[in-house]
């Protein structure tokens, strides 16, 4: 396999982690600590690692399609990273950042994969009190 194609799938590691977590939730083989740190680990991946497109809305009211990593941060030009940061917390601009969560296959990928990894962290913090209420 050439250089570039092991580079290119190893961008992809936080959605086989994703893929993992999934099948080995159902058997209960992994432990409410370790389902808790794993999706932790999915979550940072799809905010912040995952390879996906700016997203951010130019001047033209396109989204750019400068390559970026993660949903929260924008590509190389420094406006883009900051108003896709802003987007989290002005509240009219929700419906932009949405939007863009959407954009192309990759933000498709990471967004799926940030909303299960959110639940599964739910769920692992549901396990672990149950765990923890039935010890005591």
């Amino acid at each position: 396999m050439s250089r570039s194609k092991k580079k290119g799938l190893a961008r992809w590691w936080g959605f086989a982690l994703v893929v993992a977590l999934l099948a080995a939730l159902p058997t209960r083989a992994v432990p409410a600590t370790m389902l808790f740190a794993l999706s932790g680990l999915g979550l940072v991946w799809a905010l912040f690692l995952a390879p996906v497109w700016c997203g951010a809305v130019t001047r033209k009211g396109e989204f750019c399609r400068n390559n970026s990593w993660g949903l929260l941060l924008g590509c190389h030009l420094r406006e883009h990273r900051w108003q896709k940061f802003k987007m989290m917390f002005v509240s009219r601009r929700w419906q932009q950042l949405n939007r863009g969560l959407w954009s192309s296959p990759g933000a498709v990928l990471a967004t799926v994969s940030g909303l299960i990894t959110i639940i599964l962290f739910v769920a692992a913090i549901a396990q672990w009190l149950a765990q923890a209420t039935s010890l005591a």
